[in-house]
């Protein structure tokens, strides 16, 4: 019986160990909020990966540091020159370090990245110093400019008669507007989705994810709530995103299966046809275009393309627009998604510094660390019982064996 047990724990220990392992590190663990312990393990990740990059002597650090600050203001890129700003305790020497956290803890801001972010620019030569800064303005209009960013009290004119490669003018922005209206100057106008649907209906050449997610975006503008100006955001990122052509094929059917299945073809295309169909107004036709739109939508497919949208815009709110999309770069599938939401969480513009040294490679520095759920603690459990019952079994064993020695010994005498 005592051989059974044995064998058996034998084979449980290794197999309940495999199923802890993986339920501990697997990459569908990351969950679509992360926990403080992956935040902080992903931010030592992060570390660990910075200090990797600096060379090993120590007298060329800061030259290698401002080097990679430089050539990221170079190219315009302010959110990756920002995290190498931030990554300087991380890049430079000890001395160097020492005197940048004494100079960072006298400034007299509110968030400790603030104050880094300022000790590390009197750190600079003077004229990179003046290049961020102005790179940080002219990031600022183009952003507004894009209506990616909300603008408050702000006259911004946009030329007449600029258009999308796909159609439709810019909306204009002018004082009589309100703030939120810039916010949706991407997207368009449901006249200008009208005309693009038309498009699509008729054959012509036209990207259905972007025209799917600007009437998501635009039905979801008339829903004054928090939900929706996220949803907003993330469409006005993801449809910057597709237009410059910066994501991966993957990630461009998994994001076309997720729209379809909020919007499906079946559906929609019958639903424009017929209200497009007969001749009447522009105003009418929109008016019927927006409603095919509505009628169209599948709720649970929308809802799980929401959930998406919410970790782009949380990403997009932790960085910036702009920043946004080079990290959606980097996504292959929601997994990813995922990852890059917990390193734009654990480092913000740090994130867009590691991709852009690393690649694709820094999602790696994503780590959930352990997450103990019900299924885990109860498999640790059973794993510790095994292990104790193969510990009993082995003494047991071992008790009677030298037991009968001792008995036979006589005997043998």
């Amino acid at each position: 019986m005592q051989a059974v047990v044995f064998n058996s724990m034998l084979i449980l220990l290794p197999v309940i160990g495999a199923q802890v392992l993986g339920a501990a590190f697997s990459g569908s663990a990351f969950s679509d909020s992360p926990g403080i312990e992956a935040i902080d393990q992903t931010r030592k990740n992060m570390d660990d990966a910075f200090a990797s990059f600096a060379p090993r002597n120590p007298s060329d650090r800061y030259e290698f540091w401002y080097d990679v600050v430089d050539r990221e203001l170079s190219e315009r890129d302010v959110a990756a020159a920002h995290g190498f700003l931030l990554a300087a305790p991380q890049m430079l020497d000890r001395k160097d370090v020492k005197e940048l956290m004494v100079a960072a803890d006298a400034e007299r801001l509110d968030r400790a990245d603030e104050r880094l972010t300022a000790a590390a620019l009197r750190k600079l030569p003077t004229a990179i110093s003046l290049k961020y800064e102005e790179a940080q303005v002219s990031a600022r209009v183009m952003d507004v400019q894009s209506g990616l960013v909300d603008v408050p009290e702000t006259v911004i004119e946009v030329a007449d008669g600029e258009t999308e490669n796909q159609g439709g003018p810019e909306v204009e922005v002018s004082s009589e507007r309100t703030a939120s209206d810039t916010r949706f100057r991407l997207l368009g106008t449901f006249r200008d989705l009208a005309e693009n649907s038309e498009r699509w209906v008729h054959g012509d050449r036209m990207d259905e994810v972007a025209l799917k997610i600007t009437a998501i975006g635009l039905l979801e503008a008339e829903t004054a709530d928090g939900l929706s100006d996220a949803n907003i955001r993330a469409a006005s990122i993801l449809k910057s995103a597709l237009r410059a052509r910066r994501l991966t094929e993957d990630f461009e059917d998994y994001l076309s299966a997720r729209v379809n299945a909020a919007l499906p073809d079946s559906t929609l295309r019958p639903a424009l046809e017929e209200a497009l169909g007969e001749l009447a107004t522009i105003d009418v036709r929109t008016e019927r275009a927006k409603a095919a739109f509505i009628a169209s939508i599948d709720a649970r497919g929308l809802q799980r393309l929401e959930a998406d949208l919410e970790q782009i815009d949380r990403i997009g709110r932790l960085t910036s627009p702009a920043a946004a999309v080079t990290l959606l770069e980097q996504v292959e599938d929601a997994s990813d998604l995922r990852r890059v939401r917990l390193i734009a969480e654990a480092g913000g513009d740090r994130a867009v510094a590691l991709v852009k040294q690393s690649g694709a490679g820094a999602l790696r520095t994503a780590d959930t660390g352990i997450r103990w759920t019900l299924q885990m603690v109860l498999q640790v459990m059973g794993m510790t019982a095994a292990g104790l019952a193969l510990i009993f079994v082995t003494w047991s064993t071992f008790r009677r064996n030298i037991r009968k020695k001792k008995k036979l010994e006589p005997m043998g005498a």
